[in-house]
């Protein structure tokens, strides 16, 4: 058997090789390990819905409102859309959008031609999850 012999300099270079190649791997998973461990969840919210007729002489219209909340408090500065539909195949449909006041309510003012479904919508952010109210249905305003 001949055992074989390789320069200083191959073995040097192996060695820094090595020595990349480790550190590099553990960076990699050093960052991996530290990216994950900064990632927070994001809040859950809920959002509300109800309407109340709007007094007049006649029945003309219907406020819908909302409040978003997160845990018990509302969240203010947030966009909020009003999705409808109507008909034998409905499709949800967004007629208005709004933004959350400082105690996290928002209003639309609808007066539906025909029977609808109202649901209020919220897209999510970076801090807060998605959320959508509850299906309202209302029938055709008297004019």
């Amino acid at each position: 058997m001949r055992a074989m012999q390789a320069s200083l300099l191959t073995r040097f270079g192996s060695a820094a090789a090595v020595a990349v190649l480790a550190t590099g791997g553990v960076m990699a998973t050093a960052t991996a390990a530290s990216a994950a461990g900064h990632h927070t969840p994001l809040d859950a919210t809920a959002l509300s819905i109800k309407n109340k007729p709007i007094a007049h002489a006649k029945h003309h219209a219907d406020a819908i409102t909302g409040v978003l909340r997160d845990e018990h408090t509302g969240v203010a500065g947030e966009t909020i859309t009003l999705d409808s539909r109507t008909g034998k195949k409905p499709r949800w449909t967004v007629v208005a959008t709004g933004t959350t006041d400082a105690t996290g309510s928002v209003t639309f003012t609808v007066a539906p031609t025909a029977r609808t479904q109202f649901k209020l919508v919220f897209a999510g952010d970076s801090t807060f999850r998605k959320s959508h109210s509850n299906v309202i249905t209302l029938k055709a305003v008297k004019k």
